[in-house]
């Protein structure tokens, strides 16, 4: 019981970080009911995990733990991601059932797929459903609430309707890598509708470029061995790819 009450505080003193930004000790033992001994072992404990930097009488959040719009990563390494969506097409059946996932990488399949035709496409990404409304393929999106900096759609609804769907293959993005052991997401929510469509698909792959491979973020989506494929490029580090290779196929762009 007590470790299920140690991990429930953290996870909310991390959730109230990555809002805030910064934390005071004091401040957060009078929230929690604990002493600021159990608040600092807190933050010691979100340090060791790349989530929070120590500073005098808090922490800060750690800079890859801040969740940045899509609006501006869409424009960072755009030919990485450009090539590692064009990989991803080869993983795409003909007139097969699809998802697209939020993040600028799948943003980047979603501009090759307007070329495509007679593909069923479901969408949790408001900006990949209208560019891909011209297409000659099948656009559906969901119901929920929109997220402000990756124009996902989340929550209750858009789960239950997911939970309806049979998919060939799901794309999802990653905001980094937990230590290795499976992609993550900044987002609570997002994590919680990406582990859902690992769940309905037959098959499921990450797109993300080399940059991610050293960044930690704190909601893990699934295990690196319930994920069938990681699209990237050859720049990531070798000892993080080999560790992922042992459970994930690993395809290069070009």
């Amino acid at each position: 019981m007590k470790k299920t009450l140690t991990a429930e505080r953290r996870n909310k003193l991390a959730q109230i970080l990555l809002t805030s930004g910064s934390v005071r000790v004091g401040e957060l033992a009078e929230l929690f009911h604990v002493s600021t001994e159990t608040i600092r072992k807190d933050i010691i404990y979100l340090d060791k995990e790349g989530i929070a930097k120590k500073s005098h009488g808090g922490a800060m959040a750690a800079m890859d733990t801040i969740e940045r719009p899509v609006s501006v990563k869409e424009f960072e390494n755009t030919e990485k991601k450009a090539k590692i969506a064009a990989k991803a097409l080869d993983l795409i059946p003909a007139n097969g059932t699809i998802l697209l996932d939020t993040g600028s990488t799948i943003y980047a399949l979603a501009k090759l797929l307007t070329l495509k035709r007679g593909l069923t496409i479901f969408t949790n990404s408001l900006n990949t459903a209208i560019l891909l409304t011209e297409s000659d393929n099948k656009i559906y999106t969901f119901g929920g609430s929109v997220r402000k900096s990756s124009y996902g759609i989340v929550g209750h609804w858009a789960d239950d309707e997911l939970s309806s769907i049979s998919l060939n293959i799901a794309f999802l993005g990653t905001d980094g890598f937990q230590n290795s052991t499976g992609p993550c997401s900044t987002s609570f929510s997002e994590a919680d509708f990406k582990k859902r469509c690992v769940e309905r698909s037959r098959q499921t792959a990450i797109l993300t470029d080399s940059s991610k491979f050293s960044i930690n973020s704190i909601y893990k989506i699934a295990d690196w061995d319930d994920i069938d494929y990681l699209v990237t490029d050859t720049d990531a580090p070798k000892n993080i790819r080999d560790i992922i290779g042992n459970n994930t196929e690993i395809l290069y762009s070009e």
